[in-house]
Order: structure tokens, then sequence, then C-alpha cells
């Protein structure tokens, strides 16, 4: 059956349908209630501009006449059973069954309906034939409440929600056609046709009954799509004609088709398509500075609607959006030949996650939140849009080049936590897009780091000069501590910078102990960083070498932690965990080492046991640790409103040989021995009684303030002959 426009009452015509006749139009079990008449403000709202549009069609000109986009059926034994459209129809069954009552048209003029009928339940089924048969006082106000009024209405059938649907429908239509007359010959003539639809027979479409459950759930009420599609087709028909004829034929059928995968456990694809549609629609706003309304009807407007002078573009860009999946064999298989998740792989870029399938985390996510957190990040959303305009512009780029730049991409999106925010999206997708299409980097936008930008642009010069290195790089951009910052490693030493390479990725493995390499790394030498005024050391936590291994404005000595780590890097040989233990061990055992802070870090492990590996040195306003023994250490990484402790103290108060005889509270408190508070000082112990007075002070031997004897293995000594 061709595709051309036909009326409710003319597809019973014979002669138009040629030689597949349709006698009776049935919706079949699978099919939901009927919805349009749900009491929701959204459906309200549909359901009044729907019948709006069909009075604006019957009592306006020829201009006004109105095609409701497509219906989709099987015909079997001359019954029409619908796919796609049961809403519609049944919505003109009610028109075309109120305009021939209160017209009072012959009966056999209006025969044709008591062809159509409900198969979802018997009630529905006999009330269809109960209204035609029915002659409806029209003088009364509430046309709902005449039927429900009727001997032959059972009061059971309020319970069907299909019945009390067209109840509610038959109100609406009664509110804006009673008044009318004169309708009948223009709303069945065969020419005319001013409220029209297209009809195509499932077998015409090559496709099999199986797309009923693509496009149907019984019995769920109307998604946000169902609502939105009404009013988009709209909004995209006073655009263009052209685009609008485009949008119905694709939304049902090749992006359904697309995302059917995606679907949910309803067994619709409604809402993952809004949730992509919202994306493309968010991205267009973000780079033409377009303000973002929620209400996905009055956005639409904005972006796509006449107003708009971009408008027709606008629909190309979604359009385009929505087709460059649809034209794809496989789209899991496309990002997994782009993205691998938790491990590295050559020749891809790792993306740090379970799941590469952005377009399927898009679907899924795109749009919800847990408190202020987004379940599809910012990060995700220009990534995701790096690779849609990848799609959109693959005649000019090769699948090399869109490596390459997807992976200088992924390196600024997870380097440049501060500058990645809502406010500044225009500038990073502007950044992105010159990355992906142009295959620049543009250091003087306000998009993503700059001191990223900038390593970013180095290593592409570096790649084309060391191409034998490239894939160690690359290697090494996946690490897990590093995310495509290699900083602490650095390109300026080419001949050494395979062996780094390879020595932190055989250091960092997750498979030996982090503070055994804290330990040889403190042995060499201070690595620590400041920010503001605490103090980092790598720690058991990923978290604490992450922050370590990265450069930030915000932080001071990057350059002492990349020393100490390269000289580690440089030294490392045979077992490394043998190498780490014995870096530590000549370090302690040799004589002549200053009993630093360093030396007690090392000597006794509890002084670094809290969990954040942050540390605060009081009385150092320079920062460079010129108190050296009045600290405190972190169990909470960003303030001391968090439990924290002297370590000095803490070692003490744990000893096995001192059990008993010293206790130790929390936030910085003194230890307690007998009758006396205990507090580490610089240059000693100093001795307090509970009321704060001073009692005495245990002074260590030091040279050049650095302590000559061991101060906690003293302490112990004095508390063990007191106790």
């Amino acid at each position: 059956m061709n595709s051309i426009p036909t009326t409710f009452s003319n597809i019973f015509d014979k002669e138009l349908n040629e030689e597949k006749v349709i006698s009776k139009i049935e919706v079949p079990i699978i099919q939901r209630d009927y919805a349009q008449g749900r009491t929701s403000k959204a459906v309200s709202r549909i359901r009044n501009g729907f019948i709006n549009a069909i009075h604006i069609a019957l009592t306006g000109t020829e201009k006004d006449a109105i095609k409701l986009d497509f219906v989709y059926g099987n015909i079997e034994d001359e019954k029409l059973i619908p796919l796609d459209g049961q809403q519609r129809l049944t919505t003109l069954f009610l028109v075309h069954w109120y305009i021939a009552k209160n017209e009072n048209v012959a009966t056999e003029e209006q025969e044709f309906l008591k062809n159509f009928t409900y198969k979802t339940r018997f009630s529905s089924q006999h009330f269809c034939d109960s209204l035609v048969n029915c002659e409806p006082d029209y003088s009364c106000e509430s046309l709902s409440a005449w039927i429900i009024d009727q001997n032959w209405f059972m009061y059971s059938w309020e319970q069907d929600p299909t019945i009390s649907g067209m109840l509610v429908m038959l109100d609406e239509i009664h509110s804006k056609f009673k008044k009318e007359s004169n309708l009948w010959q223009k709303l069945t003539h065969k020419e005319i046709k001013p409220v029209s639809f297209y009809f195509l027979a499932l077998e015409d479409m090559g496709l099999s009954d199986s797309l009923y459950v693509k496009m149907n759930s019984r019995g769920k009420p109307l998604t946000p799509f169902e609502h939105f599609k009404a009013d988009f087709e709209k909004v995209i028909k006073e655009v263009s004609i052209d685009l609008y004829d485009e949008f119905i034929k694709k939304v049902d059928i090749n992006w359904v088709d697309m995302l059917w995968k995606y679907r949910g456990d309803d067994d619709l694809i409604d809402d993952e398509f809004m949730r992509y549609y919202r994306f493309v629609t968010e991205i267009i706003c973000y780079t033409q500075k377009i303000d973002m309304v929620e209400n996905d009807f009055d956005l639409a407007n904005k972006v796509y609607g006449v107003e708009n002078e971009n408008a027709k573009t606008n629909l190309k860009i979604l359009f385009r959006s929505f087709d460059c999946w649809s034209e794809m064999a496989n789209i899991e298989e496309f990002f997994n030949t782009i993205f691998s998740g938790v491990d590295y792989e050559e020749n891809k870029v790792r993306n740090y996650s379970d799941t590469t399938d952005l377009f399927l985390l898009c679907c899924n996510n795109y749009g919800k939140t847990s408190g202020k957190r987004r379940a599809f990040t910012l990060n995700n959303t220009i990534l995701l849009y790096a690779v849609l305009q990848y799609l959109l512009n693959k005649d000019e780029i090769s699948e090399s080049e869109f490596t390459e730049r997807i992976r200088i991409v992924r390196n600024l999106v997870l380097n440049s936590p501060d500058e990645i925010r809502e406010t500044r999206m225009d500038a990073l997708l502007s950044d992105t897009f010159n990355i992906i299409v142009n295959g620049e980097v543009q250091t003087k936008s306000g998009g993503f780091s700059g001191v990223q930008k900038n390593e970013e642009i180095n290593k592409i010069e570096w790649r084309k000069n060391n191409i034998e290195l490239v894939e160690d790089l690359n290697q090494l951009e996946d690490h897990n501590l590093l995310q495509g910052n290699i900083a602490i490693i650095g390109l300026e030493d080419v001949n050494l910078f395979k062996n780094r390479a390879q020595n932190f990725i055989g250091l960092f493995n997750n498979e030996i102990e982090y503070l055994k390499i804290s330990n040889a790394l403190l042995a060499l030498g201070d690595y620590s960083q400041n920010i503001t005024w605490r103090c980092l050391f790598g720690n058991k936590t990923d978290s604490s070498w992450e922050e370590l291994f990265k450069v930030s404005q915000k932080k001071w000595f990057f350059e002492r932690t990349q020393k100490v780590v390269l000289e580690l890097l440089d030294a490392i040989k045979g077992n490394f965990n043998t190498y780490l233990e014995n870096v530590v061990t000549s370090f302690l055992s040799n004589e002549e080492v200053e009993k630093d802070w360093r030396y007690y870090f090392l000597k006794y492990p509890a002084m670094r046991s809290g969990n954040s590996g942050v540390f605060w040195w009081r009385q150092d306003g320079e920062r460079i640790k010129e108190n050296q023994y009045e600290i405190f250490m972190m169990n909470t990484a960003l303030s001391l409103n968090g439990r924290h402790w002297d370590p000095f103290l803490y070692a003490l108060s744990i000893d096995e040989d001192l059990k008993g005889a010293v206790s130790l509270e929390e936030y910085g408190a003194p230890l307690v021995f007998k009758n006396e508070y205990i507090k580490c000082m610089n240059d000693g112990f100093y001795f307090y009684d509970f009321e704060n007075n001073e009692t005495r002070k245990i002074e260590i031997p030091q040279e050049e303030e650095v302590d000559k004897l061991d101060r906690i293995e003293l302490l112990k000594n004095i508390i063990k002959l007191e106790y």
C-alpha cells in the first residue's frame, strides 16, 4: 500500500486501498490503553492542543489542514491491526462519532464507526459498540456524566483506563465543538482531507511483527517523548516541510531500530531517545550560547523553532547526530575499537571505565543527577562530543588521526578538573572541536588547562620525532596514576625515557605496596609537595599518588618530587621489591644518617599511619619544614577539623612496651602519662600538669637543630623507668 494521505473515514474505502481491503480496525491486546484521555498536566496540554488543531482544521481554510504523521499496521482478513497510531485513531473515531451524532448524519454514512473496536478488554469493545448505537444529549454540560448515567453504561467500566480516557476526551471534544455545525461533509470529504495521516501496511515497510514490542508497551503512561514528539513535529513543520517529512520517517523507524538495543526494562526507547536528544540540544546551546531551560518543549522552541535564525541548521545537526549512529553496524564494537576500559591496550585510548560505549552511557544517564553529581559527567559529555565530531566529519579525518586526537582530548579532560565546569563549556567544546576536526591545540582559549595544553603540544612534536617511543608514551599516559599527564617523567631526556617509563609501569603495578615505594623515595630525599599549608606524601591510596604526579598551580615543589622519583627510576634494577627494601635498609643502617624527620618516618611506620598521606608542619610559614619535629599527622586530607595526631606521640602511644603506661586522644592532643601531659616540640619533650603548668622538659641533644639521639627511644626509656 502506498504512503499517501488518507483519513479515518477514507481508510475503509475499497477503491482507495486497491486490493487491500480494510473493513475493520481492531486495536490489539499488545497496545497500551487509550492514554490521550489521562488527566495529568502534560497529557491535558497535549489533548487540548490536539483537539484545538482538529477544530481549526475543520472550521478554517484549506491551509489549516493537518497531517497526523504515519499510522502503521498489519492487515489480516480485511482487519487493520495498528502497530503505531492507535491513540490518534481512537481520537479520530471519537471526533467522527461526536460530529455524526451532533449533526444527525444518516445511519449508512456513519456505519463505518461500528468497525472500530478495542481488543484490549471486553468492556472497551462493549463501550465502543454502545457508544455508536446511542443518541447523546448534547445540551448537557458534561457529556461524560450523561454517558455514565445511561442504563447501558456499567459501573465497572469506570475502572477501565481506556473507557475513562475516552470519557475525558469526549468532554474535551464537547467543549470545543458543541457550538459548531455542518462539519461532517468536510471531515469525510475524499479530496479536501482537512485531517489526514499517512498509512503504511507493515509488509510494505519490510518489517516484522516484532516491531510491535519495540514501539508499544500496553498499560504504560505516556512517556515524556510521546508528549514531546507531538509538539516537536509542529515546531519542525513550521521551519521546514522537508525536515518535517524527514523527521517523521526516521523517528519511528531508523532511530527506533538504532536505539532498540539500548531500551529499558519497559521495552521502550522513549527515555533513551529523550536523553540523547537532550545531549545534542544542550551541546547546541553551549556552542551557540543559548540559555537553557529545563522544559524540553520550551527548549525545542528556543533551539529549533522559527524564531531562531539557525533553526534549520540546528535541526540538520540534530538529525545528523542521530543518523551517524543509525548508519553504524555495531555501536558497541565501534567504541571498543577506540577505547580500552580498565586496562591498557595497544592502539586504543584508555577511558578508565568498565564501559567504553559512551553512547550507551548517554542514553542511560544523560540528565540524571544525584544531589549535584551528574550521572553522565561533563567529562563524558566532552568525550562523546569529540566522538560525534569525528563521525560528522569522517571524510576529513582518518582513523589514525582520530585515535591520536581523541587521546589528546582524553588527556585534557582528565587533567582540567578546575576548568571543566558548565560555565566554560562553550570554550571547552570549541577546544575539542579544533582538536578533533582541525588537529590543533589552541593555547589562548578559555577552555582546558593551559599547563596540560602545553604538555600536549610538546607531545605532538615529540611523537613525530620519536616514533619508536610512541607506544611507550601511550602506555605511560594510560597508567592509572597518570591518566594522560606524564609531567613526573617528562619528555626532556629521550635517551632515558623508555627505561623510566617501563620502570614506572613496573613499579606502580598494583602488586608492590605503596608504602614500600614511599619509603624508598624518602630514603633518597624529601619528595613531598605542599598544597597551601598541607604537606602531601604518597600513601596507601591511589589518590595520594595521583595528586603528587600532577602539576598544579595550587601546589609547591613539584620539581622536588620529580627529582627524587627520577632518581629512583634511573637506579632501580633487578627485583623491584628487593631493591626498595635495600634502599631503606641502607639508609637506616648508615650511622652517619641525620636523625631528621625522614629518619623517624622511616624507622617508625606508625608515624605514617594516617589515611591521607598529608601532614602539617607547625610554625612553618615558608613551608620548608623549619621546625621539623613539630608535626601533625592528618587522617583526613583537607582540614584539621578531621582526626589528627602528633606522629611522635602516636608512635609512643601504640608501642607494645608502653602498653598501659600512656594514652593518646585525637585532634592533636598531648600524650597522657600518669598525672602529666607530654608535648613534642622542636628541641625536646615538654611535660605539663593537668592545669597546663609546665612541670619539666626533656631536652634532646641536637646539632644545628637536628637530633643527635633518637628522641622516641629516649622518651620511651624514661617512661619505662618511671612507670
